[in-house]
């Protein structure tokens, strides 16, 4: 691999969220001169401002297939970074197959982490202090529940898999050992979030992501746990349980977790991607990292 300078390391990290949301941008912007040439004529130049707020409210209610869009548009670029990196990667993790088991083990656990995120963090007050998180909560859960189920619960979290764990997450592996790759790739995702409520629920995700990843070898492993986890919020968000039984609530966050964690002690022993290194000096430092 072609020395890099650290300029150049910082440019790789960021350029692929820089790629999302300059599209997000752009469908939003698209979006906007739409809507106002549609509308334009039922407002005189006399009525801006309310034009403003009818315009707003509608950029709000149609801001999950907005995003969707604009996922939908990064995959594709993003895919192509993807595969390009495969090719210059200083490992390659080895082609051996996983029985199906544990890759049906990874949907309780994107569920389970789901129910532990949403039970336990209800329990604080950090949803009532941070505004941006009702904001985002609003936003996320606005538009008709198909267009969610299909946008916040598959599109939206592989392009963020593409982000941060197929980009982001295995750039750093080229740069830095598996334990700081996984927290610093974790770290951005937190911040991606823009509050701190989704910030920690972000960076527990963005570590079992990681993990999950290395352990299996493939960014379908994350992929899936993801997708998971969004349904599972999804669901909650329709059912809409109550937290008022603070006890039970603890109870069932709590049992979640146990349970996730010893689905994920089950992984740890049993799957394993070994990695392939393609030079010597590589395969040194590798095993250094293990």
């Amino acid at each position: 691999m072609t020395q890099e300078s650290w300029f150049q390391r910082l440019w790789r990290l960021i350029t692929p969220e820089l790629i999302y949301l300059a599209i997000c941008y752009i469908v939003d912007l698209a979006a906007a001169a739409y809507l106002r040439f549609s509308m334009g004529g039922e407002y005189s130049s006399g009525n801006f401002e309310k034009f403003t707020v009818v315009l707003s409210d509608k950029l709000i209610q149609y801001a999950v297939l907005l995003q969707t869009v604009a996922a939908f548009f990064s995959i594709l670029i993003l895919l192509w970074m993807y595969f390009k990196d495969y090719r210059k990667r200083r490992f390659v993790f080895e082609r051996k197959s996983t029985a199906w088991p544990w890759w049906g083990l990874l949907i309780p656990i994107g569920i389970l982490v789901s129910l532990t995120g949403n039970f336990l963090i209800n329990l604080t007050n950090l949803t009532e202090l941070s505004e941006n998180f009702e904001q985002s909560q609003k936003l996320l859960f606005s538009g008709p529940f198909v267009i969610q189920i299909i946008g916040i619960g598959m599109i939206i979290p592989i392009c963020e898999e593409l982000i941060y764990r197929g980009l982001i997450f295995m750039r750093m592996r080229q740069y830095c050992n598996v334990n700081l790759a996984i927290g610093l790739s974790a770290l951005l995702f937190a911040a991606f979030h823009g509050n701190v409520v989704q910030g920690i629920y972000g960076f527990a995700t963005g570590v079992l992501f990681a993990y999950v990843y290395e352990k299996y070898g493939s960014l379908k492993a994350p992929v899936l746990v993801h997708v998971s986890a969004n349904l599972m919020s999804l669901g909650l968000s329709y059912v809409n349980p109550s937290f008022a039984d603070r006890g039970r609530v603890f109870i069932v966050g709590i049992a979640a977790a146990a349970v996730c964690l010893l689905l994920l002690w089950a992984v740890d022993g049993h799957v394993a991607a070994r990695r392939i290194y393609l030079n010597n000096a590589d395969a040194a430092a590798g095993a250094q990292e293990d």
